[in-house]
């Protein structure tokens, strides 16, 4: 029985070495493949805003402001907006003497943290009718004169566009000088062999840039942290628009100010779960990227191949030949072939290879003591789960039924239950956002006749950009339809709330409303 299982997962760790040795070697021939111009490139020059999020960032967001000031680009075609988040230093002051930008001082006990003030200040950017592009970017990034140039250059063939980061390294330490060099062969070799086959990359909130019309379809960011920036990025990849890498749009920073960011693993596994059975897997690029969150360390599928030559040596194999050695010879030049493409010298190529094992230690070194460690593994890791229910108005067309709807929030992925008596309905799948799974309910209940009455299947309802609360508010535009809008803030309401002026979606026009009014 032992045998059997451990064959079993020899042979697992032999096919997963397989596929990936492969798609490795593709990856970093397309990375040496040489650019074509392409010849349908439009020279228009786009509007593009620029969002600056600042934290006590007054030098480098001073000098950020003062490059952006002497960009190649034309001046009318471009705005500057910077979120001073409860700064303490001296920023105001400075960026004001420098000019070229609208600041917006965001003053409370605590700061907001970039996802809200980047969502707040979007909200009221988002109005503006002759904007092409949103570039984001962190102030302690630094751009060259051509950095808007090359922005204007990639949306005309990327909705969405992730810039590169190229650090300088300062008074740097063991640490920074690993992630250092693991960030320039990422960029040098995956990002951009990845970039080349056109495949999705995770976005990078530093720098990161999003087409108007995307905006306006998805409605929201998410820029928390590393894990809601990697599940924006599926979100993204899932209605058509991969975030795609583009090494022209460049920003430089110093070791002493980047920030490693990294996707949590158990959070790797919790998205391939919730993302596995969407009907959206039938998206190539979407599938492709789910399966690249488990792409292992190239130095780490040369091991796992190694042991299993290992064992085909002593115990009975399926292939006579030894494939492993060939595919660890394989994987060592096409590994050796991206080495010498990025250039690095014999010290630079151990640090990069210590970091499989640096990252590893790293991890140990921040658990309980081992006596505990087996204790804590062994413990089964319970699943983060928020709940709330909500009445709900139903209709049929003649009645008027009040049921309930249980939103639920699972390791961060959203679904809803409908209720009625003793009968539910759940949504299809799981969601990253609470409004699409809303929306689910609303439409599994309408191909059995049945209508939500609910905000966010009005015609007087429109979405709240709120990339923190999964766009679960919006406003009534009841006033400002029937021209009855004095300038006060519109009401704000929540997607499911209901009352009694509700009029089906479809009716999405003022003469409609007006004709729907009349009629009923």
């Amino acid at each position: 029985m032992f045998n059997k299982l451990l064959l079993c997962i020899i042979t697992i760790l032999f096919l997963y070495s397989s596929i990936f040795a492969i798609y490795f070697a593709l990856i970093v021939a397309m990375s040496m493949k040489k650019n074509r111009e392409k010849s349908n490139y439009n020279s228009e020059n786009k509007n593009i805003i620029v969002i600056i999020y600042s934290h006590n960032n007054e030098n480098t967001a001073v000098n950020l402001l003062e490059q952006l000031n002497k960009q190649d680009y034309p001046k009318g075609n471009y705005q500057v907006h910077i979120i001073l988040d409860n700064c303490t230093d001296d920023s105001s002051n400075k960026l004001e003497f420098v000019g070229g930008a609208k600041l917006w001082r965001l003053t409370d006990e605590v700061p907001f943290g970039k996802d809200k003030a980047v969502s707040w200040l979007l909200e009221n950017l988002l109005s503006f009718k002759k904007v092409d592009a949103y570039v984001f970017l962190n102030a302690n990034r630094m751009v060259k004169t051509n950095f808007l140039s090359c922005v204007n250059k990639a949306i005309q063939n990327h909705p969405v566009v992730v810039g590169s980061t190229e650090i300088f390294l300062e008074d740097a330490q063991y640490k920074e000088k690993v992630f250092s060099l693991v960030n320039d062969y990422n960029m040098n070799i995956m990002k951009l062999g990845r970039a080349k086959l056109n495949l999705a990359v995770p976005i990078d909130s530093d720098i990161t840039v999003i087409r108007h019309e995307v905006l306006e379809k998805v409605k929201c960011i998410d820029f928390k942290d590393a894990n809601s920036e990697l599940k924006y990025s599926f979100l993204l990849t899932s209605l058509n628009y991969p975030p795609i890498f583009v090494p022209e749009v460049k920003t430089y920073v110093s070791s002493m100010d980047y920030e490693i960011k990294r996707p949590d693993f158990s959070f790797k596994m919790s998205l391939f779960k919730h993302c596995f059975n969407l009907k959206l897997f039938t998206n190539l690029s979407f599938m492709e990227f789910l399966f690249s969150l488990f792409k292992p360390n190239p130095i780490i599928l040369i091991a796992i191949l190694t042991i299993v030559y290992a064992y085909s040596c002593n115990y009975i194999f399926f292939l006579d030949f030894p494939w492993s050695i060939f595919l660890a010879v394989f994987l060592t030049v096409t590994f050796a072939i991206s080495i010498y493409k990025t250039n690095l010298y014999t010290k630079q190529l151990l640090y990069l290879v210590s970091c499989p094992f640096y990252t590893l230690w790293d991890v140990i070194s921040k658990t309980k003591p081992i006596n505990k460690l087996i204790k804590i593994t062994a413990k089964k890791k319970k699943p983060i789960i928020e709940k709330t229910t909500v009445p709900v108005s139903v209709t049929n067309g003649r009645s008027v039924f009040t049921c309930y709807m249980d939103l639920i929030s699972e390791d961060g992925f959203k679904k809803a239950i409908f209720r009625y008596k003793n009968k539910k309905q759940e949504t299809t799948q799981s969601y990253v956002r609470m409004c699409d799974a809303v929306k689910d309910i609303t439409n599994l209940l309408e191909m059995h006749g049945f209508r939500m009455k609910i905000c966010q299947s009005c015609a007087y309802f429109s979405p709240k950009i709120d990339g923190t609360n999964n766009m679960v508010k919006g406003y009534c535009n009841k006033q400002a339809l029937e021209q009855e809008y004095n300038g006060m803030n519109l009401p704000e309401t929540l997607l499911w709330n209901t009352c009694e002026y509700f009029i089906p979606e479809e009716v999405n026009k003022v003469i409609n409303i007006s004709n729907y009014i009349k009629n009923k």
